[in-house]
């Protein structure tokens, strides 16, 4: 990992192990990715301002949420099927987000238990639910977790609704993969792939069972479908709170009246996130939906914010804008994809190294320091360009 300076080489490095159409899994979004490409966009916009002369040199990135404590303000957001990366998968993540002082959000679409999960990193699992249509399985979820001492579950609230993205309908990745001539060439051509995929852990849902076994890929097709449920409202978030004694997080959350809702049903935290833009396209970036979400829960909650970090500084901006963590899904995915867990243990050092040169430059010790001041360049460039046209007439 000598050579690996950022999560752009990471991410190059795993272009390169990867076949075509699991790259494109990883990297892609929903219709047009404008959603995709806004969040990285409106980070890029925000500008953070420099302090000199400021003795930083027992700065730290130290914190705590919802009663955990983290050595970097930065979780992992719930990826489902992450063994088409590697095949030690969640396993592999969960122990790097450990070893880093972080926490790891077990997807409930993963191909890993979530046993295997906390048995790899107990007590930096928390565990992502969804409401659907068979309560029973809900509830076995969450009685899973309660069993398992996880004391926060992350309830998806944006997957009532799947979007088409284009990218895997061109590479077939469907439930059962269907890949044209062109990807089974291509696939050919990744052998350390191939090697893996055949010698290591099965493709599978591994987190779902059915007479005992987990399910496999052509089955979850229909096992998703037969849960899809459009019919879950705010309500089903208040009866978790009556039987759950642990931390909620409503993730999906992008406006102050959902925030507003999440805090009045009981929840703990709010995440905020446009699903890495693989949802719902033509929305706003997280980051600029952050702001409002921050006045609106006036410090009642937790409020956690992902969507296109790829920096330390995309983090520090994140914190400066109110949240109170950050998270995010590719980089570690791309880190697992280029080296397995030191891949993903190399993804937490750049960005945690990354964070504390920013803060040296922001002139702060503490995340809970951090400036909330930011300067949007996309605004100074149209003032710019107005005052251009102006001098002009």
């Amino acid at each position: 990992m000598h050579n690996i300076h950022s999560i752009e080489d990471l991410r190059n490095r795993a272009r390169r192990r990867l076949p075509a159409m699991v790259f494109d899994f990883i990297e892609g979004g929903a219709l047009d990715e404008l959603t995709l490409r806004r969040n990285r966009e409106a980070l890029d916009a925000h500008l953070l301002t420099q302090r000199v002369l400021v003795d930083t040199s027992q700065r730290h990135a130290t914190t705590s949420i919802l009663g955990t404590r983290l050595d970097l303000p930065l979780v992992v957001s719930p990826m489902g099927l992450l063994t088409v990366c590697h095949p030690d998968a969640d396993v592999a993540i969960a122990r790097a987000a450990a070893t880093a002082g972080s926490v790891f959000v077990h997807s409930p679409w993963s191909g890993c238990s979530l046993e295997e999960v906390t048995d790899a990193a107990p007590g930096r699992v928390w565990a992502q639910i969804a409401f659907w249509n068979d309560a029973a399985e809900t509830r076995r979820h969450i009685d899973r977790a309660q069993v398992l001492g996880i004391d926060t579950l992350v309830v998806a609230g944006d997957v009532a609704v799947s979007s088409k993205r284009d990218r895997d309908l061109r590479h077939g990745t469907g439930m059962p993969p269907r890949p044209p001539l062109r990807d089974v060439v291509n696939t050919a051509l990744h052998p350390g792939w191939v090697l893996r995929w055949l010698l290591g852990r099965s493709m599978t849902w591994g987190n779902y069972r059915i007479d005992g076994r987990a399910i496999r890929m052509r089955e979850m097709e229909a096992w998703m479908e037969r849960n899809e449920n459009q019919t879950a409202t705010w309500d089903d978030i208040a009866r978790l709170r009556s039987s759950w004694t642990g931390n909620i997080v409503v993730k999906g959350v992008m406006t102050p009246e959902d925030s507003r809702l999440a805090i009045e049903h009981g929840a703990d935290g709010v995440f905020v996130s446009n699903h890495g833009g693989r949802q719902f396209d033509s929305q706003q970036a997280t980051i600029e939906a952050l702001p409002g979400v921050v006045d609106a829960v006036d410090g009642r909650a937790a409020v956690i914010v992902d969507g296109g970090v790829r920096r330390g500084s995309d983090i520090a901006k994140a914190l400066s804008l109110g949240a109170d963590a950050a998270a995010a899904g590719r980089p570690f995915a791309l880190g697992l994809a280029a080296a397995g867990q030191a891949g993903v243990d190399r993804a937490f050092e750049v960005l945690h190294d990354e964070l504390l040169t920013v803060m040296g430059f922001l002139g702060v010790t503490r995340v809970d320091e951090m400036p909330c001041t930011l300067v949007d360049s996309t605004g100074l460039r149209l003032e710019a360009a107005v005052a251009a046209i102006e001098a002009s007439q």
